[in-house]
């Protein structure tokens, strides 16, 4: 059962357009495009996993599917792509990457990302994980969100996995200097799962007939929902560019402006009638609709 779909990035991703098309320095460009291309290529990373996901336990019974779970817990954030929960409550908290031109991991269990023919450092999606579960843990604990048992709380078992496009190409060790099972690639994650399940040790095999009923993971798993924080990035100020005055639209053709409370394109006339009356608005923009709070 799916009971939260990823976060839409598509008004981020027309913010940063409208600001690449601004008459700003080349360096705010040049950082922009980055951050565009970044959002862009971390929901396509999404979109690959989910489909996975969703394609074998969407419509499952014993599964419940959270995507884009963002859960803040004593000044701490956790951002979880993905998290998926059975009857025994096992906990799969799924990292997804794209890594679209390939990537290696060292023997030491060092991260590199290749790009343009050439390796660069980057942060350990596992040990990066490895928070996000540890968050989550204490979130679920001190908040009482996991069910009981004879009056004793159910205690999850958290699987770590970074689900990779199928697309990239994984440079991996040798396996006895690192492990590197809990990374694959998003299109055999039911494999891994079915794996688990065969591989589950005889002193739990008891376990089994304890499933809790499915109702009483989704009720856990909506309580769990309830508590998500959507991001809201506030991409100008980060990147530092300001409201176009009317003559910075004249001597660039291709800038829009928007309103400044709503983001909606506000036509040239609003903008003129916006800057002409600027010490009313404060020097912003605004479309019709929000001009009225004024």
């Amino acid at each position: 059962m799916i009971l939260k779909n990823r976060d839409t990035d598509k008004r981020q991703i027309e913010e940063l357009k409208k600001l690449i098309s601004y008459d700003i320095a080349p360096k705010q460009k040049f950082l922009i495009q980055r951050a565009l291309n970044a959002v862009k290529a971390g929901a396509s990373g999404e979109d690959d996993a989910a489909y996975f996901i969703n394609f074998y336990y969407g419509n499952s019974k014993n599964w419940v599917i959270i995507h884009d779970l963002r859960i803040v817990h004593e000044g701490n954030t956790a951002q979880i792509d993905h998290l998926l929960i059975n009857r025994l409550y096992d906990f799969y908290i799924l990292e997804s990457k794209s890594y679209k031109n390939g990537i290696k991991i060292t023997e030491n269990g060092e991260f590199e990302a290749l790009y343009k023919n050439k390796y660069y450092g980057i942060p350990s999606p596992v040990e990066q994980n490895k928070r996000h579960i540890h968050l989550l843990d204490k979130f679920l604990r001190q908040n009482d969100i996991l069910p009981k048992r004879i009056g004793i709380t159910i205690k999850p078992k958290y699987f770590n996995y970074i689900l990779i496009s199928p697309r990239s190409i994984i440079k991996r060790p040798n396996s006895k200097k690192f492990d590197t099972k809990n990374i694959i690639k998003a299109d055999t994650i039911q494999t891994e799962i079915k794996k688990n399940a065969d591989n589950i040790p005889i002193s739990e095999i008891g376990s089994i007939v304890k499933l809790s009923a499915f109702s009483t993971i989704e009720t856990m798993a909506k309580k769990i929902v309830s508590n998500h924080k959507p991001i809201t990035i506030n991409w100008r100020a980060k990147f530092g560019v300001k409201y176009q005055t009317h003559n910075d639209a004249q001597k660039n053709n291709t800038a829009k402006s928007f309103c400044a409370k709503c983001k909606a394109d506000v036509s040239e006339k609003v903008a003129k009638f916006c800057w002409d009356n600027k010490t009313k608005f404060k020097g912003r923009v605004y479309c019709f609709s929000c001009q009225k709070t004024y």
